[in-house]
């Protein structure tokens, strides 16, 4: 079971560098399907997972990232027309039985919840969604429920994958070695002057104070949704709020996890 990569031709002239991973037999067989910001590459043992249970594994890059071609915005309205025709695209294919789940994690979360919601005719709609500790969107990421910016978290991605093909988790890391006090300065909308790249996305991330918008839009959902979060995530509270106004069959698994999945091991001598 190895990937093979295909194209799809997405909008703007777009190309979607698109893994594609099959189960033994001749099928036809349901899918799953990754879209990610951080590289297709990265899921290729999940893909054989998937795989190894019956399903067509699809991973993608999103547009402008890694292997795809075009401008990416994150949160943008891409995001839903490249899913929605990557879904189409599986239901077309002969090893395809026409069920689709998209699932992912974060920033893949979201790519799989906009797609589910999207308001489109036909194929384009996948069948459940699978959104691990989901980032739903600009206002949800930048800042806490109560209010609060999540500054440091948001420069530090914004520096490292922001408005960029490729990522550099060092990014912010040497700009404070260079300033410490980078995170200081006003106006923070500055921030990609002080670090010397272009972000034109940045702008947007405190322009828009409006939470709440894609889990609205989830009440009217009527795909099957399973929601995976971390009590250690800082999106804890957006994955159960998704959870609980889901339109659609929805159930939620809810652990002692971070942002990974992963939990802090317990310290020796600790009471439990």
């Amino acid at each position: 079971m190895t990937a093979r990569t295909e194209h799809l031709a997405g909008g703007g002239g777009a190309l979607l560098a698109t893994d594609v991973c099959l189960p033994q037999g001749s099928g036809p067989h349901p899918a799953v399907l990754i879209r990610t910001s951080y590289g297709r590459t990265a899921h290729r043992a999940e893909l054989r997972g998937w795989a190894a249970r019956g399903f067509a594994a699809v991973a993608q890059d999103v547009r402008g990232r890694h292997g795809s071609t075009g401008e990416w915005r994150p949160y943008g309205d891409h995001e839903a027309d490249d899913g929605t025709a990557t879904v189409a695209w599986i239901r077309r294919q002969r090893w395809s039985d026409g069920r689709v789940v998209a699932s992912g994690a974060s920033y893949a979360a979201y790519c799989a919840l906009v797609a589910a919601v999207a308001e489109v005719e036909g194929a384009g709609r996948p069948d459940a969604v699978i959104a691990a500790v989901p980032a739903l969107g600009l206002a949800e990421t930048a800042r806490e429920p109560g209010g609060p910016e999540r500054l440091r978290a948001r420069a530090g991605w914004w520096a490292a994958h922001g408005d960029r093909p490729d990522s550099d988790p060092d990014a912010l890391d040497r700009a404070l070695a260079r300033d410490p006090h980078l995170l200081e300065h006003l106006p923070v909308t500055a921030l990609d002057d002080r670090l010397g790249r272009r972000l034109p996305s940045w702008r947007g991330v405190w322009a828009d104070c409006r939470r709440g918008r894609l889990a609205l839009r989830g009440s009217a959902a009527a795909v099957p949704l399973l929601a995976v979060g971390g009590t250690k995530d800082p999106f804890a509270d957006d994955t159960v709020a998704l959870w609980q106004g889901w339109g659609g069959p929805a159930r939620l698994l809810l652990g002692p996890w971070d942002h990974r999945l992963t939990a802090a091991p317990r310290a020796t001598g600790t009471a439990s």
